[in-house]
Order: structure tokens, then C-alpha cells, then sequence
């Protein structure tokens, strides 16, 4: 058992491996442009203190979708304590604000860094300033008397709800947005479409369809000629009994709607 269990674990490191290396050429592409923006670890430290949440915190779509990196990748460009170590000015700032009389400091300040950076991997920085931000403007709650990280955490997931309604909007609008552009495109006739997709005219699907069918009506006529001809044959068999055509009369108006002589009398043209 213990070496199935071994094998098990293997494969699915494995799997985990092909993930990571299917996924490295975007977020290297990613972490590449991170850097070409932001330059150095310490730039991008210092680009985005918490002084900064006055200027981009009054307006939430920038921080929602200015395209800022999230902290994972911070990890992934910078190294793997990145986030955190962004993280532990956010919250000393909070902590100063608040005003209480014990601050978050020393290892519970980093271990909360840690915990946020890891459990909140997916959020951008911006999206943290702006948290942080609201937080202070007291949406929501408040410390008493010392400042308690669980308080901190759990006020991350309310923020999540309403990250959650602004992309919802976001996305809507952006649908409204796509099919506004969509019907202000001039309609191309069949022949533009054809030009454009196939460099030549070719024939419209409908026309084919009403060829199709003006070719099918001959044939119908063709087998209403022969449905005559078996009604005819059997009706007027001199061999067949009374029964046996009751029964070939019942068979016949149930695939026809109409009795042999009903259907003769419509369609014989002799």
C-alpha cells in the first residue's frame, strides 16, 4: 500500500511539474513585462507605498482593473517573499492610522503579511491599497485597543464580496460596449463577405437550399406516380380477397392520411 501511495504522489508531482512548465512562457512573459514597467524590486517598493493610496484609491476602476500585478506574481517576478515584504508597510501604515495603543508589529506584522500574501495571492497590489484604504475610512469595523490581524483578514473577505459586484459590472459593460461596436460595423452583402473571406463570389447557401428544393418537387410528383401505380395494382387485384384489401387499405391511409381510392382520385392524371 505504501508504495501505491508512493507512486500516486509521484504522478501527480509530475502532473504538477507539466502544469508549472506549460504555464512559464506567460508568466515569464508576465514577470518580463513587470520589470520593464517597474524596474527593480526596491523601484517597484518604492513606487507603491502607502502613501500612494491617496492618489489611486479615489478611483476604484484603476485599482479593479489598471492591470497592476497581483502579489503571486510579485513572487514569481521578484522572488518569493516580494509580496510580503510589500505588504508589511500596507499594514504598519493601518496600524499607525488606527491610532491604537498596541501596534501590529514584529512577528505577528510579518506573519500577517505572510498569511495575506499567500491566502489573497490573486489580488493586485492596487486592489490591496484600496482595501486598505476603505478600511481606514471605516467601512469595515474597527480595532479596539490593539490591532487584532484576524480583524484584518476577515475584513479582506467583505472586500471580496464587493470586488466580486464590481467585475460582474465591469464585464457587463464591456458585453454592452462589444455589441454596441458590433452594430455600428457597416453589414457586408454576400458578395463582400465572399471577397473578403474567399477571394471570390460563390453561391448564397439559401439559393442552393431553394434549388434543392425545386429539384425535390419533380421527384415528389415522381412518387405520388408510384404510391398510384401500388394502390392501383392491389386494389384492382382480381387474386386478392375482400380482406386482404381492407388490410392493405388500413396500412395505407395510416401511411398516407388517405385511403388507395381517396389518394388515386387526388393523384391518377390518367
Amino acid at each position: 500500500m505504501a508504495q501505491v501511495q508512493s507512486i500516486t504522489e509521484f504522478l501527480q508531482q509530475r502532473k504538477e511539474q507539466r502544469t508549472q512548465q506549460a504555464l512559464l512562457p506567460a508568466l515569464q512573459q508576465k514577470s518580463n513585462a513587470v520589470v520593464a514597467v517597474y524596474g527593480k524590486r526596491d523601484n517597484f517598493l518604492i513606487t507603491f507605498n502607502p502613501d500612494m493610496q491617496r492618489d489611486i484609491c479615489t478611483n476604484p476602476e484603476v485599482c479593479f482593473f489598471g492591470g497592476a500585478p497581483t502579489l503571486g506574481l510579485l513572487n514569481t517576478t521578484y522572488g518569493g517573499n516580494t509580496a510580503a515584504m510589500w505588504l508589511v508597510p500596507q499594514l504598519y501604515n493601518l496600524s499607525e492610522y488606527c491610532g491604537c495603543k498596541d501596534k501590529l508589529e514584529g512577528n505577528p506584522l510579518k506573519e500577517c503579511a505572510t498569511v495575506i500574501a499567500a491566502e489573497f495571492s490573486y489580488l493586485s497590489v492596487t486592489e490591496l491599497m484600496l482595501f486598505f484604504f476603505r478600511f481606514k475610512s471605516g467601512k469595515y469595523g474597527r480595532f479596539y485597543g490593539s490591532i487584532d490581524p484576524l480583524v484584518i483578514t476577515t475584513s479582506l473577505r467583505e472586500f471580496l464580496k464587493e470586488r466580486s459586484i464590481a467585475i460582474d459590472r465591469h464585464e457587463q459593460e464591456e458585453r454592452e460596449r462589444l455589441r454596441e461596436e458590433e452594430a455600428r460595423k457597416p453589414k457586408l452583402t454576400w458578395e463582400e463577405y465572399c471577397l473578403q473571406e474567399y477571394g471570390e463570389v460563390r453561391p448564397h447557401p439559401l439559393s442552393r437550399r431553394r434549388e434543392a428544393k425545386k429539384e425535390a418537387k419533380p421527384q415528389a410528383a415522381e412518387d405520388a406516380e408510384s404510391v398510384v401505380r401500388i394502390a392501383k395494382s392491389l386494389m384492382n387485384d382480381p387474386n386478392a380477397d375482400d380482406n386482404t384489401k381492407a388490410i392493405f387499405a388500413k396500412m395505407f391511409k395510416k401511411k398516407y392520411g388517405k385511403t388507395p381510392i381517396e389518394y388515386i382520385a387526388e393523384h391518377d392524371n390518367k
